[in-house]
């Protein structure tokens, strides 16, 4: 992971969604979000039509810990 890339994990309730959703950020830019609608054995991801390129293993670690922190709640 790039260390000047800051990772910003936020746990939301949005009213587009059933379920609570994670929202992935890197600095201030909105990368994706991952929503559990259809189970928590299904979670879906949905990315920025914004993204400027990023690092694999960075973008890695963050589905990974949305996930995790998502699944937590």
């Amino acid at each position: 992971m790039n260390c000047k890339d800051h990772l910003k994990i936020v746990i939301a309730s949005d009213v587009d969604y059933e379920n609570l959703i994670a929202e992935i950020y890197r600095d201030d830019e909105f990368i994706a979000l991952l929503q559990q609608e259809d189970g928590i054995n299904d979670i879906k991801i949905e990315f920025s039509s914004d993204v400027s390129p990023m690092n694999f293993d960075w973008l890695q670690n963050a589905l990974n810990e949305a996930k995790r922190r998502l699944l937590e709640q």
